[in-house]
């Protein structure tokens, strides 16, 4: 679908541009063909282009290589994808391959391009923010993760079920309960804040944008295997 989509996108990109020639050529005249190419030159097409970019965008917004494009979320990443004694949720989720894919978009599907629409004008925000540079660090998340995130996926599993702590919480998310968290008994989700401020000790660490290079995320699992593998040999 994703591919249909892209050659869709090439193919109005060229229509628009042969219709903007043509155009100019005919400024002109304005015969039946010319208001038609108006029509679709300057109206119809323009629009198609910009719904297929922005399908494009929620798309390529799922993978986690698009939340590690930005420097400011580098820490998170960081955490998650290389520090193997990490106990944040991201990194005990990603170390363990709880998550197969869309590590980020899995936990955040409210959020972001993807979520509601007042999550995507934060989206657009958050963008405008890191483009314009008018962020600082450390970056705070405003409003509240949302536990039903995490409970779509649990929800079922056996180990879930098995934890008698779990029925009265899941009660209350059902229930929309907004001061019940899987965060208070599980931990930070990402590093505290603390950790990703500017000088601290672990900022540049955190902070170093090579997971940027990072393209498939099981060569980054298997490297983090035969990390553990040759430590495990030299004991």
């Amino acid at each position: 679908m994703e591919t249909i989509l892209d050659v869709l996108a090439i193919f109005v990109l060229i229509v628009e541009v042969i219709l903007l020639y043509q155009l100019r050529a005919n400024r002109h005249e304005l015969s039946a063909k010319v208001r038609s190419m108006v029509l679709f030159g300057i109206i119809v097409f323009p629009l198609l282009a910009l719904l297929l970019g922005n399908y494009h965008v929620f798309v390529s917004t799922k993978e986690s290589t698009a939340c590690q494009s930005c420097h400011v979320m580098a820490p998170m990443a960081n955490d998650m994808m290389f520090d193997s004694k990490s106990q944040t949720l991201a990194s005990r989720h990603y170390q363990n391959g709880w998550i197969a894919e869309h590590e980020c978009y899995s936990c955040h599907a409210d959020y972001g391009f993807q979520g509601t629409m007042k999550a995507k004008l934060d989206g657009y925000r958050h963008l405008m923010r890191y483009v314009t540079k008018t962020y600082t660090e450390p970056i705070r998340y405003r409003g509240e993760f949302n536990s039903m995130n995490c409970y779509g996926c649990h929800q079922g599993s056996r180990t879930f079920e098995a934890v008698d702590e779990h029925a009265p919480v899941v009660e209350n998310l059902l229930g929309d309960d907004p001061s019940i968290s899987c965060l208070n008994c599980h931990g930070r989700a990402h590093p505290e804040p603390s950790k990703r401020t500017p000088g601290s000790k672990e900022y540049k660490w955190l902070s170093d944008p090579k997971v940027k290079e990072v393209v498939n995320a099981q060569e980054v699992k298997d490297y983090i295997n035969t990390l553990a593998a040759s430590a495990e040999q030299s004991k």
